[in-house]
């Protein structure tokens, strides 16, 4: 894992450096042009190459002070010590390594210099004196250099961090989601199976129908059973297969309506949201007062939002026992946490009588 951490810190001090680094380039090109432009207007002939090579010396000494800095800045970012101290070794720091920069600057201008004015020998008091007179300058330089390596790391490490806390989030609402829909789907089919059972010894002919329904049905689940969301079109196939069952097993005593609004079709819907809701009706629409149910399912369009109707003319039930629905009802307990799992507050759903 330290590896890891240490590769990421140097490909961000490289990136750091290199945005550094362009822009110093455009200063220092800009800087040749006005070195430039001033001696052409004072009448002066300009030497191109001498111009451009002092700003090519001093374009790679400035782009040393800043790799130097980035550097040293980088060596803190982790270290455990109280800020009060950080800021003291970063002066020091400041002092040395602007120091050790500005030397080698001035050596190097030494011995490259021309003319006259460059046969005096290269003194150290005269440098120190040069030193303390720009300190200023290269502290600022340092100052702003160092705050910009800090801020970039922390911005680098902030996002790193939403983004793996983004990740891991979606990766717990896809287990979550799973979880939910397998639990879903032995549900249905253990309710399918005792309706099949019931049927073996009183009709024999509808209960082979119900067993090869069935198995479509489950085909049909397998191929989506790792997608949280498919078409409204795909959804509606799953339901048909889930409704033959249940007309099987009920015949005449169920009648169930299915109107669907053209043009939504292709709406994406959670997967296996229909089917639970259809068989809750089912399941408790009928009643020894009721003996025959009408379901009646509506799919349209409302805005950006689509609505789905489950209306049945059962029994009905009380407050009480609307509210122990959601509680004991592994179908409606399980699509209400997933609706919520993937829309948030961004959904309504209710379940009232009419």
């Amino acid at each position: 894992m330290s590896s890891v951490k240490q590769s990421i810190k140097r490909l961000s001090d490289t990136k750091l450096i290199i945005g550094i680094g362009l822009v110093i380039t455009l200063l220092q090109v800009a800087t040749f042009f006005e070195l430039y432009l001033d001696q052409v207007t004072q009448g002066k002939q300009a030497n191109i190459s001498e111009l451009l090579g002092w700003r090519l010396l001093a374009w790679a000494m400035a782009l040393a002070f800043v790799f130097l800095i980035v550097k040293t800045t980088t060596r803190f970012l982790d270290a455990k010590m109280p800020w009060r101290k950080i800021i003291l070794i970063h002066v020091l720091f400041a002092f040395v390594v602007s120091f050790v920069w500005y030397s080698l600057f001035l050596f190097v201008n030494h011995l490259l210099c021309t003319g006259e004015k460059c046969d005096e020998p290269f003194q150290l008091i005269r440098m120190v004196l040069w030193y303390l007179r720009n300190f200023d300058k290269l502290f600022l330089i340092y100052l702003l250099t160092a705050s910009l390596t800090y801020t970039y790391h922390y911005v680098q490490r902030d996002i790193m961090h939403r983004v793996r806390h983004s990740r891991m989030e979606k990766q717990l609402l896809e287990a979550r989601l799973m979880m939910l829909k397998s639990q879903l789907q032995p549900h249905f089919l253990f309710n399918t199976l005792n309706s099949i059972a019931s049927l073996i010894d009183i009709d024999v002919r509808r209960a082979k129908a119900m067993i090869a329904d069935l198995g479509g049905l489950l085909r049909h689940v397998l191929e989506k059973k790792d997608e949280q969301v498919v078409s409204l079109e795909d959804e509606l196939k799953l339901l048909q297969q889930y409704i033959d069952i249940e007309k099987a097993r009920f015949a005449e005593d169920l009648e169930i309506g299915l109107e669907v609004e053209p043009g939504t079709f292709q709406a994406r819907i959670p997967s296996m949201l229909l089917q639970p809701l259809v068989e809750n009706s089912i399941q408790h629409g009928f009643s020894r007062d009721h003996p025959q149910l009408k379901v009646d399912i509506r799919l349209f369009q409302e805005g950006r939002q689509l609505v789905v109707e489950v209306k049945d003319d059962g029994k009905g039930f009380s407050e009480e026992a609307g509210a122990e629905l959601f509680q004991r009802g592994m179908g409606l307990h399980n699509t209400l946490e997933r609706l919520r799992s993937l829309f948030g507050e961004q959904f309504t759903f209710l379940v009232e009588n009419l």
